[in-house]
């Protein structure tokens, strides 16, 4: 597994690698488990506290957080298929990084409350609901990487974007596109 980042790639490479719906998988197989296993330590091993699988270049709907790796804490959550099953109407902002895009830390706008489905490495089906922690933005954070979002399309800021060849400046990051509450209502609700 390799860390895809806006720092090793261009623009198009970046785009290419991160910009897509990662499929589901149809149940969790014991080399799925390996794979989420080595995804939960690669993260680990950056010092982060969520990673997607699409961000190693798998295309898979599968991602690692623990937002208790702050505390010093292991806590893991591995989810594959993880999709939205609630969310609350009530938006805050949290500060945020990316391990595609380090050096980056931004103020984004997420959902206070949020409800989680997903199979466990157990293959069996957990729910999650998390109101107004780190871990509902984490859930955020990472199931839009599954859906090909990135932080940077959830600010109304303008932000320069450095890749490996080109700097990109002062785009608008969102661009009147309305967003998502995962498979409730995909693009139904905007963060204007």
């Amino acid at each position: 597994m390799r860390l895809i980042t806006n720092q090793s790639s261009n623009k198009e490479q970046f785009e290419k690698n991160l910009r897509y719906m990662c499929e589901p998988v149809d149940r969790v197989t014991d080399s799925l488990k390996v794979v989420a296993l080595d995804l939960l330590e690669m993260m680990y091993r950056s010092n982060a506290i969520g990673l997607a699988a699409n961000q190693v270049g798998l295309k898979i709907r599968l991602c690692a957080l623990d937002p208790a790796w702050m505390q010093g804490q292991r806590i893991p959550i591995i989810m594959f298929n993880p999709e939205f099953v609630e969310c609350g109407e009530e938006m805050f902002k949290a500060p945020e990084g990316c391990l595609s895009l380090p050096e980056m830390g931004l103020q984004v706008p997420r959902f206070r409350n949020v409800k989680v489905k997903f199979l466990g490495l157990d293959n069996q089906e957990y729910i999650i609901k998390d109101d107004n922690s780190l871990l509902s933005s984490v859930l955020q954070h990472e199931i839009d990487h599954l859906d090909g979002v990135l932080m940077t399309d959830r600010i109304v800021e303008r932000v320069d974007i450095i890749y490996k060849d080109t700097i990109v400046e002062g785009g608008i990051a969102v661009n009147g596109r309305k967003e998502y509450c995962g498979t409730l209502e995909r693009y139904t609700r905007s963060f204007t």
